[in-house]
């Protein structure tokens, strides 16, 4: 043991230069490894590190981080007890490089992880090989030129396709980005499962489905080191991901005021009436995007029933939230229970990629049902770009396709000066809402190290995407005993204009069939808009 401290102390006290030294110890110890494997000294010098790292044998590269890992922890372990001891602040700004470089060897280590268990097979690769490179010279871009669009060494598309190294989950990540490209996850999988013209091929024997390329557990890794980060956006997604957070949601979305003063009030009757009205009688698929906790969805699919003289529903909740969307399908099937009349399913993964999913984008010739899409508990303003999502996310939608969307209609008239809409938006003349603070603080109160408090504000963003919109951005201030406040970006609320909405949606080709309001005033604060393709 005494030996261990004093070694440990040792490369402690010589981190003058922080990360930098350990980052150049990692070099070494990857153009050692790759020297000892064969590699020539020219052809070492002349990759980095993480170049090195990319084409050693994953055995061996995990040996590495694991060794690296073990020594980190010692040096950790040194550290804090150094820091306890002294007044020193550079002491403690040296433990955060540390813990940095800490966290960057744990992701290299999961993301080695899961590209070993994920890697294509040999077939997959071998068609995915040629398809890269036909793909790279029709977009008339040579390896360089591909290589920096990807972020990617030249040598790793080389690698690819001359069919020599399989390329890990994130490399192939990185190509699906390259717009040139224009390449999907099944022209990398090469997925056996097509299109019949029998609509239950899809849905045969299964009632969930997760696409390739979906990690929550790297998502959740990443928003981690985010939240003891220096501050920033977070991606909104992130409210629900994980466990604690979907609890506060679930008990938000269920707080009494909330469910007698909105929830109650949805005008789901007529709206079911609209619905058969304009799709007529047939087979009714309801796609239910962002689910939540799928109470509004069930009470949609219950009046479909109740109006419908033959029932037939498929309801698909579809969410990015694991513990939202088993919630739902809970509560599905409680309400439903073994009815033939409807049938659940659950989609799990980011609707942004509706595309993957040949389970809600498939359009049989025969058979085919009604879709109707709904967004409901302001979903829509989880979108950072509304028309994109309209433009491109629904761009399978076929004619006589159906969308309902919620929304938080605006106090103030469009055009209002940021002083009016303050003056006569009620968000900005009350303490932001406890219940909200409580959903959204609950990952500070989880996992920021040396966590203190935190307090949140509204902050107006007064221009938006849609026409006659704004959005308010929930910002909080962090206190830790480690770091000086941090502000982060958690949450966005949006305002939108009806009229402006709908002929948003008209431009995408989506007709207005009603818009109702939830109460009993036009000018209630949230809305109702059932628009046609």
């Amino acid at each position: 043991m005494e030996t261990s401290g004093k070694s440990s102390a040792a490369g402690v006290v010589n981190m003058d230069s922080g990360p930098q030294k350990m980052a150049a110890c990692y070099k070494r110890g990857m153009s050692q490894t790759a020297a000892a494997l064969g590699a020539s000294s020219t052809e070492t010098e002349a990759l980095s590190g993480e170049e090195v790292a990319e084409h050693l044998p994953p055995s061996v590269l995990s040996q590495l981080l694991r060794t690296m890992r073990h020594h980190i922890a010692q040096a950790t372990d040194v550290m804090r007890q150094v820091t306890t001891q002294t007044s020193d602040g550079e002491w403690e700004e040296q433990a955060t490089h540390l813990r940095r470089i800490a966290a960057f060897v744990e992701d290299r280590m999961i993301a080695l992880d899961l590209g070993q268990r994920s890697f294509l097979l040999p077939d997959q690769f071998q068609r995915f090989s040629t398809l890269l490179r036909q793909r790279r010279e029709s977009a008339h871009l040579s390896g360089i030129e591909l290589s920096k669009r990807a972020g990617l060494s030249l040598r790793t598309i080389k690698n690819i396709e001359s069919g020599q190294v399989s390329p890990s989950r994130e490399t192939v990540l990185r190509l699906l980005d390259v717009e040139e490209l224009a390449l999907t996850w099944k022209d990398v999988l090469d997925d056996p499962v097509q299109p019949t013209s029998n609509a239950s091929a899809l849905d045969t024997n299964y009632n969930c489905y997760i696409p390739p390329g979906y990690e929550p557990l790297r998502m959740f890794q990443q928003h981690v080191r985010m939240l003891n980060g220096p501050g920033g956006h977070i991606e909104q997604t992130n409210a629900y991901l994980e466990h604690r957070s979907a609890l506060s949601y679930v008990a938000m979305c269920n707080e009494p005021g909330f469910v007698t003063t909105y929830r109650a009030k949805y005008p789901f009757d007529e709206l079911a009436r609209r619905m058969i009205e304009a799709g007529g009688e047939s087979p009714f698929k309801v796609i239910a995007l962002g689910a939540g906790d799928g109470y509004l969805e069930v009470r949609l699919v219950q009046n479909l029933l109740s109006r419908c003289k033959n029932p037939d529903i498929e309801l698909l909740l579809f969410d990015i939230s694991q513990p939202l969307l088993t919630t739902a399908y809970q509560h599905a099937i409680d309400t439903f229970g073994e009815q033939s009349a409807v049938h659940t399913l659950l989609a799990h993964g980011n609707f942004h990629d509706l595309a993957q999913y040949p389970q809600v984008s498939y359009t049989p010739t025969k058979g085919r049902r009604q879709r109707i899409y709904t967004m409901l508990g302001y979903t829509l303003a989880n979108l950072d770009s509304e028309p994109r999502f309209f433009q491109h996310s629904l761009a399978h939608c076929q004619p006589g396709d159906m969308l309902l969307l919620d929304f938080q209609q605006r106090p103030s008239p469009v055009g209002a000066s940021e002083d009016e809409v303050r003056r006569q938006d009620p968000a900005f003349h009350h303490p932001f809402n406890k219940v909200y603070a409580d959903w959204l603080g609950a990952p500070f109160r989880a996992h920021c190290l040396n966590y203190l408090s935190h307090e949140f504000a509204l902050q107006l963003v007064n221009h938006s995407l849609i026409p006659g919109s704004y959005q308010m951005d929930a910002i909080a201030t962090v206190r830790t005993r480690s770091h000086a406040e941090r502000r982060f970006s958690m949450f966005r609320f949006k305002r939108y204009d009806e009229a402006l909405l709908a002929e948003s949606l008209a431009r995408f080709g989506w007709e207005k069939l009603v818009s109702l309001p939830i109460g009993e005033s036009d000018r209630a604060p949230v809305a109702m808009l059932l628009v046609k393709r």
